[in-house]
This record gives C-alpha cells, sequence and structure tokens, in this order.
C-alpha cells in the first residue's frame, strides 16, 4: 500500500514539474518596432562562427580520389580514371 501511495504521489510530482516547467516565451532580440532597426542579434553572427561543414565534408570525399590520381602512371587509366572523375564531379573539390 505504501509502494503503491509512493508511486501516485512521485507520478504526480513529476508531472506537475514536468507540465508546471514553461519553455521561456521571451523574445530572443530586442524589439525594435519604434525606430526600425536591427541589432547586431538578430543578424546570427553566431551562425558565421560555424565552420563550412559541407566544403570541409567535400574536400574530404574528394582529396583521397584526386591524390590516388597523382599516383597513376600509366596513361590509358590514367586517361580512363581521369574521365570517371569528370563524369562523378571529384576533379574539382570546390565546385557544387
Amino acid at each position: 500500500m505504501k509502494i503503491a501511495l509512493s508511486f501516485i504521489c512521485g507520478a504526480v510530482i513529476c508531472s506537475l514539474i514536468i507540465f508546471g516547467v514553461k519553455p521561456p516565451s521571451l523574445p530572443a532580440i530586442a524589439d525594435t518596432a519604434e525606430n526600425g532597426t536591427v541589432s547586431d542579434n538578430g543578424k546570427g553572427f553566431l551562425a558565421d562562427l560555424l565552420p563550412d561543414f559541407d566544403k570541409i565534408y567535400r574536400d574530404a570525399l574528394t582529396s583521397p580520389f584526386i591524390e590516388a590520381e597523382s599516383k597513376i602512371y600509366d596513361e590509358d587509366i590514367a586517361s580512363y580514371y581521369h574521365g570517371l572523375m569528370a563524369k562523378t564531379g571529384l576533379t574539382d573539390p570546390n565546385s557544387d
């Protein structure tokens, strides 16, 4: 009986805590409706601090293939490999 009562009380207290905690509804940037300008907080400068993950991924993907191409000494195989890389878009790591 004590265990059941403790469980019910614990469930009620936990549900009150969960539903009682509301996410902050305050705006992240100041209201600038009166002067029409936006502060630096609204420009998303923190996103500019993140590295370019797309470029890092593209370089990591293409650099082994470009390095392997420089190690091919047979002309026929090198031309085939270069054509294959051109078809797949692996020749230029900076292309989008």
